[in-house]
């Protein structure tokens, strides 16, 4: 796994925080103070908040919100209690406090927000997977080389069918379809080579040909497997009939039963359908999700430096990142997903595991 470079003056980061500098005064002599009482506590403090104009009448905005707010608990299947006997508007911040603590238990990074649409008070949810500065790039060659192996063909059979799941469901682009931001970038350095290296001969240009015709004819061999459906018609028998015995095989076989799991809930279900709907500042440029999400001839080797490079020096040039997002809002005229993010919180995981496995293929 690469990783995009940092400097490319992305708005949105997920480094911590950084914590304030403490005061260089020296500290006084603190004596301990009386114990405090015990109905301190026991005492419940409401969230603080900021008043920001005219507060909505209270009838018509306690109905609205609490109907919101059935609907986003029925979803996550939590309760929010102690707010019957909140005066108004804390009732309502402090439900809103309650359903906070309660999705961010969840482990999905999610933010809810107290909303006013169509003249009503509501709940709206907005989440996101966080895909840092990581380039999802899947190597097909040493898989290439892994089916070549008798003895590692049910391990390699596994594999090809977490590929076709990836490739012909998730939708995750293949370098060697010409609509693929990679297939360019290949074909970029194959161009640039032959124009201005022509009659230069050095070992280093003779190790890109190489790699070049290598991932050219040995990728258009697995692009032809892992588009057949069989991968995905075999793949249960493939894992029920799979008896691992050296650490890598146990990793295959686990990485297996997650992805078939992950088809039989998710059968039709592309990586790109909670990420092409962000809005960017107008001229602002930005990485697109199928230019960090793809398959790639190798990970590794001269030839791969010179595509790391490209794509680096590319994502340099861009202030905003597509990422896995999707905003909710719980009222009766709409249909909220109950699953979210859940998909994408998998499957990014899941393709983290195959391209280690890939990597580290002896």
């Amino acid at each position: 796994m690469q990783t995009i470079p940092k400097n490319r003056g992305l708005r949105k980061g997920d480094g911590q925080a950084a914590r304030c500098a403490g005061s260089e005064k020296a500290a006084g002599n603190i004596g301990a103070g009386a114990t405090p009482a015990d109905g301190f506590l026991r005492q419940q403090f409401l969230p603080l908040y900021e008043s920001v104009g005219k507060v909505p009448k209270r009838g018509q905005a306690e109905t609205a919100f609490f109907e919101s707010l059935e609907l986003l608990t029925g979803l996550y299947g939590f309760e929010v209690t102690g707010i019957k006997d909140k005066p108004y508007p804390a009732n309502i911040l402090y439900a809103h406090h309650q359903v906070e603590k309660q999705l961010t238990a969840s482990g999905q990074e999610t933010e809810v927000s107290i909303v006013k649409d169509s003249g009503k008070v509501k709940l709206m949810t907005s989440g996101q997977y966080p895909t840092g500065t990581t380039l999802y790039y899947i190597p097909m060659l040493p898989l290439y080389e892994l089916v070549q192996e008798r003895k590692h063909r049910q391990a390699a059979d596994l594999l090809l069918s977490v590929c076709c799941y990836l490739y012909r469901s998730v939708g995750v682009p293949f370098y060697r379809d010409e609509y693929c931001f990679i297939y360019y970038n290949y074909e970029c350095m194959e161009g640039w080579f032959d124009e201005d290296m022509e009659g230069y001969e050095d070992r280093h240009t003779d190790t890109v040909f190489k790699e070049l015709r290598e991932a050219k004819h040995y990728g258009d061999i697995m692009h032809r497997k892992i588009y057949n459906p069989y991968h995905l018609t075999d793949f249960q028998r493939r894992i029920a009939a799979y008896t691992p015995a050296t650490a890598t095989e146990y990793e295959c076989l686990s990485l297996a039963k997650r992805t078939f799991a992950l088809m039989e809930e998710y059968p039709e279900r592309s990586i790109f359908k909670n990420i092409g709907n962000q809005e960017f500042e107008e001229g602002e440029d930005s990485i697109a999700a199928e230019q960090y999400i793809s398959f790639v001839a190798r990970t590794n080797g001269v030839l791969y430096d010179q595509i790391a490079q490209m794509v680096n020096d590319e994502f340099n040039e861009c202030g905003e990142m597509q990422i896995p997002t999707l905003t909710q809002l719980f009222d009766k005229e709409s249909a909220p997903d109950p699953q979210g993010l859940d998909f994408e919180y998998r499957l990014f995981p899941l393709i983290n595991d195959l391209c280690t496995i890939l990597n580290n293929l002896p």
